[in-house]
């Protein structure tokens, strides 16, 4: 038998590892395809005409036995309902504006197919409209224009681009203004990418700050974050006010690393509730508490004692990881009940501010640990019905006030010339806040989704995500990400 000469044995080595490239590279390209989000079919913006509706816009009077009338994704006229019209789609329906969460962070892309799942979720619970307030990465303006113009199921989508802070950041991903120009340039760059606001965070100066308000007013651009650790209430004005940062600090220093402690404002006596509400009126500032988030982390911190919500089973396993790395929550007992005894005083605060005028919005702070996309928006409008003493008034906050800082006379209210963005309910579902998340259709800017094909696309997203291919990949690949973090303390926030 001849022994192969050299250039043989050189062929057969280069070939086996070129076939053995291809194995590996087919492998990756499998298991890449296999983690992406399953497709999902958007409808199309058609005309609608729902016949004997009732408009019910939370706060006001409903309006029975009307027609709907919505073209190019807006509703172009409300009527009373005439013989001439077409049959009902939805006979004897109550119609109401979609939730708005104003306050989302959205996943960032290398959390394969959780922008894609997150936008579903706020669909499934109804939210129709979110306003990310500070994106991960740069992925969020491409998400926002798939969303918007109807290539990804999802709510209608706002944003205020890059995060501003001072030295050092918060985040990597934030970017650092150390002066007014850098301020103005800031935000021009944040318009420029389609910016719908402007968020600051707490270590920027005030100098920075001043070019940021400037040129924000300018260009029309609303400002919100978190009160800046160099300034106080006083110093800010035309400004939402996120958390509770600042309003225990009208006189005293805010802490360094907390956005705000617990005990903080539990401390605070009437006398400086009354001066910093006065500010708050007087300096045009409103109001963006996150208690859902607050109770949340309560989960991080004990999960046996404080369970997960049911939403966690639609979301993959690898968050409980990721939350527990990223963001802090109380480690001891006396931690867990200074934050339990805080929230009666939140919500107390929360009620003080609306009597006296202050515009108080609904907003979650996904992707926090254990805050679920749209369920988590439920949590918190319960909440806020507890400090309000009113379902009703949680929903208007929810819809017409979140619009109004958000996109006034376009979302939030159903009126002619607003976005079709809607919840329909065959029974009236105004006795209980239960009933809300069970919505019989929803219409995204006159995209018309049945519940049964929500539900059916949620139960196939979650044998996507919760599926053993999925969560052995992702948890391997935060394996490799996670490093960077282990040996740091979560952040404080």
């Amino acid at each position: 038998m001849t022994k192969p000469n050299v250039v043989t044995l050189i062929k057969r080595v280069v070939f086996s590892f070129l076939g053995l490239g291809l194995i590996f590279l087919l492998a990756l390209a499998y298991v890449y395809n296999a983690i992406q989000a399953p497709k999902l079919k958007v409808p199309e913006q058609a005309e609608h005409v729902f016949s004997n509706i009732t408009v019910w816009n939370p706060g006001s009077d409903i309006q029975a036995e009307q027609s709907l009338y919505i073209s190019d994704g807006q509703i172009t006229d409300i009527k009373p309902t005439s013989s001439s019209d077409p049959e009902p789609i939805c006979d004897g329906c109550f119609v109401m504006p979609g939730l708005i969460d104003a306050h989302i962070h959205t996943p960032p892309k290398l959390a394969f197919g959780n922008q894609e799942l997150f936008s579903l979720l706020y669909l499934k619970y109804g939210v129709t409209t979110v306003r990310d307030l500070g994106q991960l990465d740069d992925s969020v303006p491409k998400l926002k224009t798939r969303i918007n113009n109807g290539k990804l199921v999802g709510p209608n989508m706002y944003s205020c681009g890059a995060i501003l802070d001072g030295a050092p950041p918060f985040f990597d991903s934030y970017t650092i203004v150390l002066n007014q120009e850098d301020g103005r340039k800031a935000v021009q760059e944040n318009a420029n990418n389609g910016a719908d606001c402007i968020k600051v965070y707490g270590n920027i100066t005030p100098d920075a700050l001043k070019g940021v308000t400037e040129e924000a007013k300018r260009l029309g651009l609303p400002l919100t974050g978190h009160t800046p650790r160099g300034t106080s209430l006083a110093d800010v004005a035309d400004f939402e006010v996120q958390h509770y940062t600042g309003i225990p600090y009208l006189d005293k220093p805010a802490p360094k690393e907390w956005a705000y402690r617990s005990q903080d404002l539990i401390d605070m006596t009437p006398i400086e509730i009354g001066d910093v509400l006065n500010i708050m009126v007087a300096n045009n500032i409103s109001f963006l508490p996150t208690n859902a988030n607050a109770m949340s982390r309560l989960t991080a911190s004990d999960i046996s004692r404080y369970p997960a919500s049911e939403g966690f089973s639609l979301v993959p396993e690898f968050w409980e990881i990721a939350w527990d790395s990223i963001v802090s929550h109380p480690e001891t007992e006396a931690e867990i009940q200074t934050d339990l005894e805080a929230m009666p005083v939140a919500l107390s605060f929360i009620r003080k501010a609306h009597d006296n005028g202050v515009d108080v919005l609904v907003g979650t702070d996904v992707v926090m640990p254990y805050v679920i996309p749209g369920e988590s928006l439920h949590q918190q409008i319960a909440l806020m019905s507890q400090a309000l003493g009113a379902p009703e008034l949680a929903l208007k906050a929810a819809t017409l006030t979140n619009g109004q800082h958000i996109d006034k006379g376009r979302v939030g209210k159903v009126m002619v010339g607003a976005k079709a963005s809607l919840l329909f309910f065959k029974n009236d579902p105004r006795g209980d806040l239960a009933n809300i998340p069970n919505w019989d259709y929803l219409m995204v800017e006159g995209r018309l989704y049945t519940r049964d094909e929500i539900d059916a696309s949620v139960e196939e997203y979650r044998q996507h995500f919760r599926g053993k291919l999925y969560s052995k990949t992702l948890n391997i690949a935060y394996g490799f990400l996670a490093p960077d973090t282990e040996d740091t303390e979560p952040l404080p926030h």
